[in-house]
């Protein structure tokens, strides 16, 4: 069984909303590692299988699929004693995770570095709630002095994660930085040279991210403006490609908050809507950054080609060999 532990790690991850994708996907290895370590050589795959599923339905990120997904498949060795033989299973153990944890690092590294780039010689751009992808792109721009810049932030309730996201920007030494309301996105895009947003999940061109930014990148293509999205490899959906059907094609579940972020008023005709996530069609996308490249329309066509040419077709392959192979458990 699960440890008490493990679950009590599970609830927090799942009532964190403060912590960006990559932080939360880095969390949620934590967890699993210290979970793996206590079992060892008694590891379990329906065990191990169903702490994954639990930490899979803490959020619908990408992230946190990419991070454990490939752990999955490397840690069924482990389930087969006759196949570590006389290696340390701790050992391994650590080294899978620590592996997986600087894929993940470099591919943020090589999107960041990217996207730097590519804003350098724009005047002035439209951010949206708090991406840690483009905080970390917009501070590395300041620190290598292009500050001559204005940086339009619109604020994403309920949590107020666009004020974190201008907080930085602001005292990072931009020209000028601006914070409003998500409907001040008229008057903000007017003044806004591009849109630039971040991506929780990325399938087959759509692209997840935090709820208001198709209307961002909606009006950003209706004004003949760029609409950039920048993010990692590991924002690329596994759960899409593994249990992707021709048939019935995958869609993300986009699961309802607790309403009492909302409102604390109650009536029997009041329906109180709280999600987090909406998807934006590539149609609204001018650009896609991840890694080293930079995709443009269309985008499906892109991915399609960076995932033939990268190791996660691969990756895909070993996972489906392992996954389907056992049910989940009992917690």
């Amino acid at each position: 069984m699960l440890s008490k532990s493990f679950l009590k790690e599970v609830e927090i991850i799942h009532k964190d909303t403060h912590s960006g994708a990559a932080k939360i996907a880095e969390k949620c290895l934590t967890a699993l590692k210290r979970e793996c370590l206590r079992f060892e050589n008694k590891l379990d795959r329906q065990i191990l299988k169903t702490g994954i599923k639990l930490l899979l339905d803490t959020h619908p990120m990408a992230t946190i699929e990419s991070a454990l997904f490939p752990v999955y498949s490397r840690l069924t060795r482990l389930t087969t004693p006759n196949n570590i033989r006389d290696e340390d299973p701790k050992a391994i153990i650590e080294l899978i995770f620590a592996t997986r944890l600087e894929q993940m690092r470099i591919g943020e590294k090589n999107t960041i570095n990217t996207l730097v780039n590519t804003l350098k010689d724009k005047d002035s751009l439209l951010t949206f709630s708090h991406s840690s992808t483009i905080i970390t792109a917009l501070l590395q721009l300041a620190g290598e002095g292009y500050t001559d810049k204005e940086i339009y932030v619109l604020e994403s309730r309920p949590l107020k994660e666009g004020e974190r996201t201008a907080y930085s920007l602001a005292n990072a030494g931009f020209r000028k930085t601006h914070l409003g309301i998500d409907f001040a996105i008229n008057e903000f895009s007017e003044n806004a040279e591009i849109a630039v947003l971040g991506a929780d999940l990325i399938h087959n061109g759509l692209v997840l991210n935090k709820i208001g930014s198709a209307t961002i990148a909606k009006l950003f293509q209706m004004q003949s403006k760029e609409v950039i999205v920048a993010a990692s490899p590991s924002k690329i959906c596994l759960q899409a490609l593994i249990e992707q059907d021709n048939d019935n094609p995958w869609l993300p579940t986009i699961p309802h908050r607790n309403v009492k972020e909302i409102t604390n008023i109650s009536s029997p005709n009041l329906v109180i809507w709280n999600k987090y996530f909406e998807m934006i069609k590539p149609e609204w996308i001018s650009s896609l950054i991840m890694d080293c490249n930079q995709f443009f329309p269309p985008i499906s066509e892109g991915l399609t080609e960076f995932l033939e040419k990268s190791s996660i077709q691969f990756e895909v392959k070993q996972i489906k060999e392992t996954w389907h192979d056992v049910d989940f458990t009992m917690v």
